[in-house]
């Protein structure tokens, strides 16, 4: 079971990832896709990423989701749509990254939250 904190930590990434993106760019079917679906998704992608897996992979686990909850989308189309998020979601990606080694390292949620509010609010070039 997720804590708040928790909920709180993965909302704001996955909140920050969707400024990132026009649906409409993705055709009109993608426009459809529920709020609730969108995130998944979107949480999928940079989880995936943040843990290594390749771009293949993460598109062929998307597609068999989609498929399984009823929305036949072509492969390429996943695959494209896939193709650029490990640049688009970079601080996204990177913020996941952050919260899954800090967890473990046994930082609190909280300690998490405010390092993920920063990066994600105040991205600093050094």
């Amino acid at each position: 079971m997720h804590t708040k904190t928790e909920y709180l930590i993965w909302d704001k990434i996955v909140n920050s990832a969707k400024r990132r993106i026009d649906l409409s760019s993705y055709g009109e079917k993608a426009t459809q896709i529920s709020p609730e679906i969108l995130d998944k998704l979107i949480l999928h992608i940079i989880a995936a990423f943040a843990s290594g897996e390749e771009h293949s992979t993460i598109s062929t686990n998307l597609h068999n989701e989609l498929h399984h909850i009823g929305m036949d989308v072509n492969e390429d189309v996943i695959d494209k749509i896939v193709s650029d998020k490990h640049i688009v979601f970079s601080a996204e990606i990177y913020a996941a990254y952050l919260t899954f080694s800090m967890l473990e390292d046994g930082h609190t949620e909280q300690e998490v939250l405010g390092y993920v509010i920063d990066l994600l609010d105040t991205p600093k070039v050094h």
